[in-house]
């Protein structure tokens, strides 16, 4: 190591050979065990993977808010030939549809809006979040594509509904995009300190 950095030629930031320090300019200092540097795909994956939740989210929210109405729901389980379990009304069926609806838009809105603050943010661990729930999303295209051939058995118009299908083959691209990344770098394309981009 003192040989090394007696050498004039060695700028600071530079990373030894064996990726264990890192050159300050005037001593080797150790580099935290577990350390990723960013690459050039690592911001743009984070922020394509933020915008896709985001948005996600917000689709998701609206449209079951403006779409899960009395008449919609009613419409859609008389399409469906549901029955109403005995010692209940139709309306009491439909008013714990549409509120059930509603809860369960808004808890994955908020679990896609955390993913997307913990892309923005930076945050290492994150990763792991953002690829289930694209795991999920990809699960979703395929679900969605048999919802697309039946579209009295849902309250959402089929152009939402096509609107959101878009979106799921987008988590499949991104799906796709980071388990590339990180069998090429690691989480999130980042890559070891001092091995090749």
């Amino acid at each position: 190591m003192a040989a090394l950095s007696e050498s004039p030629a060695t700028a600071a930031g530079q990373v030894s050979a064996d990726g264990q320090f890192r050159w300050d300019g005037q001593q080797w200092v150790p580099i935290p065990r577990g350390s990723r540097e960013p690459t050039p795909w690592t911001r743009p994956m984070q922020l394509a993977a933020a915008a896709l939740l985001t948005v996600e989210a917000l689709i998701t929210v609206a449209s079951v808010a403006i779409f899960y109405n009395q008449a919609a729901v009613r419409k859609t389980l008389e399409a469906g030939g549901s029955q109403i379990p005995q010692g209940t009304t139709e309306d009491q069926i439909i008013t714990f549809t549409i509120i059930g609806a509603i809860a369960f838009a808004a808890f994955l809105g908020l679990i896609e809006l955390f993913g997307a603050l913990g892309a923005v943010l930076r945050w290492r661990w994150t990763f792991w979040y953002v690829l289930v729930l694209m795991g999920l999303g990809s699960l979703s295209a395929l679900l969605g594509l048999a919802s697309l051939f039946r579209p009295n058995n849902s309250p959402i118009p089929t152009g939402i509904q096509i609107i959101e299908e878009i979106l799921a083959f987008g988590a499949v691209a991104m799906l796709i995009w980071m388990v590339i990344g990180l069998v090429k770098f690691g989480p999130w394309a980042m890559k070891r300190p001092g091995t090749a981009s």
